[in-house]
């Protein structure tokens, strides 16, 4: 059901600007100034004529490796060139900003102190060499830059005459009804149960990689929250019990100093400070935001513990902790934003990623809407901008990472599936310009001969963050499935949750499914997408629950895994279940809450034929739970 207060609208690209943004321009400007400031540094010891040795360092300061060249140490030469680069590629990969420069200033250095057989053609090179590339990539750019203004152009031809459904609020319908779980999707959850639902301080079945980059634990755990709430605002709605609670296990699991600990480290070596607090005064997108949103979901859907003071803290040791709660994580992403340049900011330190300000962003949103606060609205037109601008090739493809100091982009890190995630969680609040990536990636996808989804061929789509893995497509094909889903594109999304079930494995222990070959961040992520439809993260930040279900009944106790709860769903008065049973037949008692107290409920598929709620509007009752079962409980 589409509600009335949805629009229909074109979005096309935004005017051609410059090759390089004015923000960006600037940035680059600066790392420009600080090369051409090492570079007379190493022209000024041939031009006062000063010894070899001071010779070949200036050398190595204006390129890596020259003053080995010109002292004879070729192998030494290549070395350096090869550290330096290691260096940038750590730099980028963990953020110890003064990593590179050491690594160069030092090799330059070191050439000074072991000059042998001068050689005097590499003092003209050296001083050429990178100048002359920066040019080049220059050339290139601007080249490159004009086919995508060309390219940009034709794209928006025919986007004049698409139309995109921007979504606004459901109202009591909810936009589509609740369905129910298959017994695949019940699999694929028990998955994601059995992950969180294992004691607090445990973490078992996680991929433990490293706890810097993509494979951290904190991704993994907000994956998890994520799928989770989407699993309980499709499908069972008027059901917390263990649902809710494996959610807040998620929550607190963020809590446990293996988790968090990176940051101590990684804000002193990327940002040169030494606090530990990860939330404080720490442009650290990658746990507030990520975590906002898990929170902003939970509390969507269940209660607000998580907004009362000192509901997260994060506790170093016995005598130092650093006390936080859900409104503290939306004011650090806001002052972050506020502050920063590009309006975006780092996710690691220094490298602004698109993706990850999405989460920001939806942080924000989900605030703003329970809390009553303005932070999203204040940075609107800012956060736009960038999006449109600074982080925008002019055909489209949104720039996936660039440098907040020196406006650097790797373009390889905007494949086809960061793209379709960037579009999915920027749906809840820039919904046109995520509904216009999904329309430019989808012009590129391929069928498969068995009706499967392809994304274009390259490294880019090829790889799983979760595990760093190449040549497995479960998480393109997981990305695929939730940007089809949230935009409607049910055709696409069942293409994509074909291909991925090539990859299907079932436990024998337990039953729980994943697609092997498929990180643990994968995996969630796929469960992320089955269990949503069209518009249901952009319904479930931006716009919440229904009051219906907030106020109706709920099933909140249930034995995991006796029971499944596949359908759970109430209009404010009666409550429709739909149970399976986990571990074959079973007699499994149930509680509800959020009755009536004192009222009477007439049940059908129950043991007992009605109960009276108590003076906390509480009850239980009974079921025969050996197939598929219906419950209702009505009101009398």
């Amino acid at each position: 059901m589409t509600a009335v207060t949805d629009e229909l609208t074109t979005v096309v690209l935004p005017p051609a600007g410059r090759a390089l943004p004015p923000v960006t321009a600037r940035k680059v400007g600066r790392l420009a100034s600080t090369y051409v400031f090492f570079w007379i540094l190493g022209l000024l010891p041939g031009v006062l004529g000063l010894s070899d040795a001071w010779v070949a360092a200036g050398l190595g300061l204006a390129m890596p490796g020259a003053g080995f060249l010109y002292g004879g140490h070729p192998v030494w030469a290549i070395a350096a060139v090869l550290a330096v680069a290691v260096a940038v590629f750590l730099w980028w990969a963990l953020g110890p900003v003064l990593l590179p420069p050491l690594v160069w200033i030092g090799s330059a250095a070191a050439s000074g102190l072991m000059v042998g057989e001068v050689h005097e053609g590499a003092r003209p090179a050296a001083l050429c060499l990178i100048p002359g590339v920066a040019a080049g990539i220059y050339v290139v750019h601007r080249v490159r830059h004009a086919a995508q203004v060309r390219r940009g152009a034709e794209l928006n031809e025919r986007l004049r005459d698409v139309e995109f459904v921007i979504t606004g609020s459901p109202g009591a319908d909810v936009r589509v009804p609740v369905v129910e779980h298959s017994e695949d999707d019940l699999a694929h959850l028990r998955y994601a149960l059995d992950l969180a639902l294992q004691p607090i301080d445990r973490f078992d079945g996680f991929d433990r990689l490293d706890q810097f980059r993509e494979a951290a634990t904190r991704y993994q755990l907000d994956a998890l929250g994520y799928g989770l709430s989407m699993s309980q605002f499709t499908r069972t709605p008027a059901f917390t019990g263990y649902l809710a609670a494996a959610q807040r296990n998620a929550i607190e699991k963020m809590l446990d100093r293996r988790v968090w600990q990176y940051w101590a480290l990684e804000n002193a070596w990327g940002n040169l400070r030494f606090g530990r607090d990860p939330i404080a005064n720490s442009d650290n997108i990658m746990l507030t935001g990520f975590y906002g949103v898990m929170i902003s979901m939970y509390e969507s859907l269940n209660d607000d513990r998580y907004s009362r003071p000192g509901a997260l803290t994060f506790r170093w040791n016995s005598d130092t902790a650093f006390s936080h709660d859900y409104p503290g994580l939306a004011t650090a992403v806001h002052r972050s934003m506020t502050a920063a340049p590009f309006t975006l900011y780092p996710c690691e330190p220094n490298w602004i990623y698109t993706v990850c300000n999405t989460f920001g962003m939806n942080t924000l949103l989900g605030h703003d809407r329970l809390h009553g606060s303005g932070l999203f609205p204040d940075l609107e037109a800012r956060l736009r901008t960038s999006y449109e601008h600074e982080f925008l090739r002019p055909d489209g493809r949104i720039v996936g990472v660039r440098s907040e100091n020196y406006g650097l982009s790797w373009n390889f890190w905007s494949g086809s599936a960061i793209q379709l995630t960037t579009a999915y969680w920027l749906h809840a609040s820039l919904p046109d310009i995520a509904q216009r990536t999904w329309w430019l990636v989808r012009d590129t996808l391929e069928r498969r001969p068995d009706g499967g989804a392809m994304l274009p061929r390259s490294v880019a789509n090829r790889i799983d963050p979760g595990s760093y893995r190449l040549g497995t497509e479960v998480y393109g094909q997981a990305a695929t499935l939730m940007a089809a889903r949230e935009m409607g594109d049910d055709e696409w999304a069942d293409a994509a949750l074909h291909s991925l079930e090539r990859h299907a494995e079932s436990s024998p222990a337990t039953g729980a499914r994943r697609y092997a070959g498929g990180s643990v961040l994968a995996n969630l992520y796929a469960n992320l997408g089955r269990f949503g439809r069209h518009s249901a993260v952009r319904d479930l930040l931006a716009y919440g629950a229904p009051e219906a279900w907030r106020q109706g009944p709920v099933l909140a106790e249930a034995d995991y895994p006796d029971v499944l709860v596949a359908r759970a769903v109430t209009d404010g008065h009666r409550l429709d279940l739909v149970l399976r049973p986990g571990n074959g037949a079973v007699r499994a008692r149930l509680g509800l809450a959020g009755l009536v107290p004192d009222r009477t409920y007439d049940l059908h598929g129950a043991i007992e034929p009605t109960v009276v709620a108590s003076s906390s509007g509480t009850a239980k009752f009974h079921v025969d739970l050996g197939d598929r079962l219906e419950v209702v409980a009505i009101p009398r």
